[in-house]
C-alpha cells in the first residue's frame, strides 16, 4: 500500500511541473505583444526618413497609420502567414508610404538610397 501510495505521489509531482512548463507566450498567442518595441522602431524610422525628406507633421501621421495597419494584419491573422504574403504585405507598404511623399521628396529619398553603401547600383530603378 505504500509503494502505490508513493508511486502515485511521484507521478502527480512529475507531470504537475510538465504542465506548468508548457505555460508561456508564444507568437502565435494573442497576449504576445512587444508593441512598445515596435512602436520604438516605427517613430525611429520615420524620423529617419524625417531627416532624409524633411516631413510634414501630417505627412508622419500618415505613415504611422500605415505602419500600424500593416502591424495589425501581421499580428491579427489567426493563421500562419507565408514569407511570401509578409514580402508581398512589405511591398504594398513602401508602395504606400512612397505615395504619401511628394514627387521631389521621393526624388530626394531616392538619391539618398542611391548614395548608401551597398545598393546595387546596376538594378537601380525608379520605384513607381
Amino acid at each position: 500500500m505504500k509503494k502505490t501510495i508513493i508511486a502515485i505521489a511521484a507521478v502527480a509531482i512529475l507531470t504537475i511541473g510538465n504542465g506548468f512548463a508548457q505555460r508561456g507566450n508564444f507568437p502565435n498567442d494573442r497576449s504576445y505583444n512587444h508593441q512598445r518595441v515596435d512602436n520604438a522602431r516605427e517613430e525611429y524610422e520615420i524620423n529617419k526618413l524625417d531627416r532624409i525628406v524633411n516631413l510634414t507633421r501630417k505627412q508622419q501621421n500618415k505613415i504611422k497609420k500605415i505602419e500600424n495597419k500593416y502591424d495589425r494584419l501581421a499580428v491579427g491573422n489567426r493563421r500562419p502567414v507565408s514569407m511570401q504574403q509578409r514580402r508581398a504585405w512589405e511591398v504594398q507598404k513602401q508602395h504606400e508610404i512612397m505615395a504619401v511623399l511628394t514627387p521631389k521628396q521621393q526624388q530626394r529619398l531616392l538619391v539618398y538610397e542611391r548614395t548608401q553603401k551597398g545598393f546595387p547600383q546596376d538594378n537601380w530603378k525608379r520605384r513607381g
